[in-house]
C-alpha cells in the first residue's frame, strides 16, 4: 500500500479547474494500490455522492472534504479570498461541511464566501490543512509577514483543536513555492504544528495536463496559448511520484518528505465520516395551504 494519500484533490466538479472524472480517478487509486482519497473540490459539495458510489464500488474509503474560498468576516464584499481545505473525520463533521457550504452559497460574491468567523465557531468533526500558494497561510509568507502567519497558524491549530496540518506542496519551476515551503518548515520548527504534503490534483497524469488549458481556456474565453501552462504536479499523486517531484523542486529534506507523507496517511486514518444513506422524500408544500382553503370554499 502507498502511504500517500491524495487529501487535496479536484474533480470535474470543481468547474472549469480540474479536469479529473471520477471513476478513472478510481481506478487510478486502484492501480497505486491505494484504498483512500479525499474529495476537495472547489467550494463544493457536488461530487460527493458520485465520489461515493464508484468508492464503495471499489472498496476505497471515501473522504468528504471541501476547499473552501475564506474570508475573515462577510462585512466588505471583494475579490479577495483566500483557500482552505477543510475535511470531514466524523458523520457530524460531513454534516457540518455541509452547512458550511450552504452559508458560503448564501454569501456569494463571484464565488461562494465563507468567512473565518463562521469558520470557526464549530470545528467539531473536521480536520483543517492550510491548502496551495492561494491560502491565508500562504500568501501572508510571501508578503513577509511570517508573525502574522505564525499567530494565524496557531489559530488555527488549537480551533482545530490540534486537527490543523501545514500543506507542502512539491512543484518544480514554481518559484513561490520553493519560499512557502521553506517558511513553512520554519514555522513547523518554532510550533510543532505538523507538516503534511499534497500534489493538488486537478488532472490524473500528463495525457490530461493539455485537456485542462483547454477547458480554462473555453471557461475564461481566451485562447489556449494565452492560458498558463498546468504544473505537471498537479496531478494525482503516490509515494514515488511526491517524491521525484520534490527531488525536482529542488526540495533536499528527504526525511521531512517522508514524514510529511506518513502525515498523510495519519491524517486519513483520523476521517471517517460518512454519506447518510439517500432516501426519497415527497416534499410538502405548506405554502399552498391557504390557497386549498379558499378553493373548498369555493371562492375562486
Amino acid at each position: 500500500m502507498n502511504k500517500f494519500k491524495n487529501l487535496h484533490l479536484h474533480t470535474e466538479y470543481s468547474l472549469n479547474d480540474s479536469v479529473i472524472r471520477i471513476p478513472q480517478l478510481v481506478k487510478t487509486l486502484k492501480e497505486y494500490k491505494q484504498d483512500t482519497c479525499a474529495i476537495t473540490d472547489h467550494s463544493s459539495c457536488a461530487g460527493w455522492i458520485e465520489f461515493n458510489q464508484e468508492c464503495e464500488k471499489n472498496n476505497i474509503k471515501p473522504i468528504f472534504g471541501n476547499e473552501f474560498y475564506c474570508q475573515p468576516n462577510y462585512e466588505k464584499k471583494t475579490k479577495d479570498r483566500d483557500h482552505l481545505v477543510v475535511l470531514a473525520k466524523t458523520d457530524e463533521g460531513v454534516k457540518r461541511i455541509r452547512e458550511l457550504q450552504k452559508i458560503a452559497v448564501e454569501n456569494f460574491y463571484y464565488k461562494p464566501i465563507l468567512s473565518y468567523e463562521t469558520l470557526l465557531q464549530n470545528t467539531d468533526g473536521l480536520y483543517c490543512t492550510s491548502a496551495c500558494s492561494l491560502g491565508t497561510i500562504s500568501k501572508l509568507l510571501l508578503n513577509n509577514n511570517y508573525e502574522k502567519a505564525y499567530d494565524f497558524a496557531g489559530t488555527l491549530y488549537d480551533a482545530f483543536n490540534k486537527d490543523f496540518s501545514l500543506e507542502l506542496q512539491m512543484h518544480p519551476g514554481y518559484a513561490d513555492q520553493r519560499i512557502i515551503n521553506f517558511e513553512l518548515l520554519r514555522l513547523h520548527d518554532e510550533t510543532g504544528i505538523p507538516l503534511t504534503v499534497s500534489t493538488d490534483a486537478h488532472f490524473i497524469n500528463e495525457e490530461n495536463r493539455d485537456l485542462r488549458r483547454v477547458v480554462q481556456a473555453s471557461a475564461w474565453h481566451k485562447l489556449y496559448t494565452e492560458i498558463q501552462e498546468t504544473l505537471k504536479s498537479n496531478c494525482v499523486g503516490n509515494d514515488e511520484i511526491v517524491k521525484q517531484n520534490a527531488v525536482e523542486a529542488h526540495f533536499r529534506e528527504t526525511d521531512i518528505v517522508e514524514k510529511a507523507i506518513k502525515q498523510t496517511d495519519k491524517i486519513a486514518k483520523t476521517c471517517n465520516g460518512k454519506l447518510p444513506t439517500p432516501k426519497r422524500e415527497i416534499p410538502v408544500f405548506d405554502k399552498y395551504t391557504r390557497y386549498e382553503e379558499l378553493l373548498a370554499q369555493q371562492i375562486w
